[in-house]
């Protein structure tokens, strides 16, 4: 874990130097141990109360599906389903997902809906392994359990 925490550490200071809120200029609320594996641990009170408080939440894995919400002339809003995995042995893998939902206009160029013929540089598409600094809006009772529900703030593809 603490290796972890020391690459979201480095890739946050180096790679990423406007890697901050925008909405709060401040990174005193920023948990770096939450994983999405940990979100979908995490019960009704928990998650109500990281929605409440407003804690910063830095995860990483690969999105693995999309659906866009807003129709033709209204503001974009996409739900983006952020997956990772873990092995339990060598017969089982175990998923742990939760949604990230981009609202704006300017979220339309940088990750786009459907795959573009010829993608622009800087598009983060199906499948790319991302880096997310998200706030929880919330969470609804799924088949498997809670399903956690974040507003993005920021997103960077991963190489």
């Amino acid at each position: 874990m603490k290796n972890r925490l020391f690459i979201f550490l480095f890739l946050l200071i180096l790679v990423f130097p406007s890697f901050v809120p925008a909405q709060n200029n401040s990174i005193d609320n920023l948990l770096f141990s939450m994983t999405v594996k940990d979100l979908n641990e995490l019960g009704k009170e928990e998650l109500n109360s990281l929605a409440e408080s407003g804690d910063w939440l830095l995860l990483d894995g690969s999105i693995a599906g999309m659906t866009l919400y807003s129709g033709k002339d209204e503001e974009y809003l996409l739900d983006v389903l952020l997956m990772q995995g873990e092995w339990m042995g060598l017969e089982e893998v175990r998923k742990y997902d939760c949604h990230l939902i981009f609202q704006g206009e300017k979220w339309r160029e940088i990750i786009p809906d459907k795959t573009p013929r010829k993608p622009a540089p800087g598009q983060i598409l199906l499948n790319a392994r991302v880096l997310v600094l998200a706030q929880v809006l919330g969470y609804e009772e799924g088949e498997e359990g809670l399903v956690c529900y974040l507003m993005v703030d920021q997103i960077r593809e991963l190489p």
